[in-house]
């Protein structure tokens, strides 16, 4: 069950993992884009960690104010894809003061179809969407959430070692980008390990 407390908790660990990995997601980010990833995640965690005092037992309003934080603090796509991601999220969780697994597969669910309709990609671009994907996969028959974050975003950055990223800035470096992991699927690789 995922209630406010756990959810205080997944957002202190994610914005001290933001800090340890800011550099790198930056450096991620530069080699095919503003590499400002390491900036957008680490201003947005910060603001919603600066407003976990105003969480709830409601979990709908929880996610509302983690959308407002990234809509504050990141001007970026990725921070704009991540605020609209929590916003349809706070939608779907109308009402609740617990998640079960099915509210979680939800949670995925709604991300997934969130960032392919807000950032006109497609699964196969070479994106963080692959990852959820591939998540979402997993969890439908597996509940060890540790296991399936840490696995499926692994295997994510691996099956899409020699494609090409199809999606953004990246596209202009064509080939080049075979042998980069996209930033999104990195960063939620690493941000994974604090499960």
């Amino acid at each position: 069950m995922l209630k406010k407390e756990e959810l205080i908790n997944i957002f202190q660990k994610l914005l001290v993992e933001a800090k340890n990995s800011y550099d790198d997601f930056n450096t991620a980010d530069g080699k095919i884009g503003d590499g400002d990833l390491g900036v957008t995640i680490l201003h947005g965690l910060e603001e919603v960690n600066n407003n976990i005092n105003k969480f709830s037992d409601d979990m709908s309003a929880n996610f509302m104010t983690c959308s407002q934080a990234f809509v504050k603090k990141s001007g970026s796509s990725f921070g704009t894809l991540i605020a609209f991601s929590f916003m349809n999220i706070s939608k779907n969780l109308k009402g609740k003061t617990e998640c079960n697994h099915e509210d979680i597969l939800n949670i995925f669910e709604t991300a997934l179809k969130t960032i392919l309709e807000r950032g006109k990609t497609n699964l196969g671009d070479k994106t963080i969407a692959d990852s959820l994907d591939l998540i979402i996969k997993r969890l439908k028959d597996n509940q060890n959430y540790s296991e399936v974050f840490k696995s499926a975003t692994k295997q994510a950055l691996e099956d899409f070692k020699g494609k090409k990223i199809k999606i953004g800035r990246a596209r202009m470096f064509e080939d080049k980008t075979k042998e980069l992991d996209d930033p999104g699927m990195y960063a939620l690789n690493k941000l994974s390990k604090i499960f």
